[in-house]
């Protein structure tokens, strides 16, 4: 019998695949999610005054330059950094644009350098800064419930799951990777909004 995880397993296989087809439209994408995005943040009531955000993989929808671009929105900008542990997760450390404090981390992955945010020293739970309006997190897939398909680490599921009922999630992804079903557990994060290379969509 096919379990839940091989389903997963074979969903986020075929994502990545594609992606990996599109690689010549990353580009124009990119900056179409970008400016659905920028213009989503605009038509909110407030302006949010702190981001959280990350630094997109290579052939991850958002583009390598989105902490620099949500910084020119005069907001905080906020990236993860991944804590290994019993539990792994994540500390938010504030970005500086004027003087970028990333260097390659877990996985190769360029992570913030830094103290976290709204975490005291030498504590061990990591939870996410309630200092938030928006996080623009990456996903693999999204269906029309918001339920995330990420890639497998849980990171976010663990470090989002309890958030402030003011903090907005929203999912950057692939116009094809906005779905009708995506295999889920309990513990799968459900974001607030999809934004792709067509536009904005309100999770109701």
């Amino acid at each position: 019998m096919t379990t839940i995880a091989e389903i997963k397993k074979h969903a986020r296989a075929q994502v990545r695949a594609a992606r990996t087809r599109r690689v010549d439209e990353r580009p124009s994408r990119d900056r179409n999610i970008q400016a659905h995005l920028l213009d989503a943040l605009a038509k909110l009531p407030c302006a949010p005054s702190t981001i959280g955000a990350y630094v997109p993989l290579p052939n991850e929808p958002g583009g390598a330059d989105l902490p620099d671009v949500l910084a020119r929105t005069e907001a905080r900008v906020l990236l993860p950094r991944v804590v290994r542990g019993d539990a792994p997760s994540l500390d938010w450390i504030e970005y500086q644009p004027d003087n970028p404090n990333l260097a390659a981390g877990t996985w190769g992955i360029l992570e913030p350098v830094g103290e976290p945010v709204g975490k005291s020293a030498g504590s061990v739970v990591h939870t996410f800064p309630t200092c938030v309006d928006v996080i623009v997190t990456p996903a693999l897939s999204i269906d029309y419930h918001g339920i995330r398909l990420g890639q497998g680490g849980g990171f976010y599921d663990r470090t989002l799951a309890n958030r402030p009922s003011h903090v907005k999630v929203w999912a950057l992804v692939d116009h094809e990777e906005f779905t009708r079903d995506v295999p889920c557990q309990d513990h799968d994060l459900v974001v607030d909004a999809v934004v792709n290379d067509l536009g904005y969509f309100p999770i109701f």
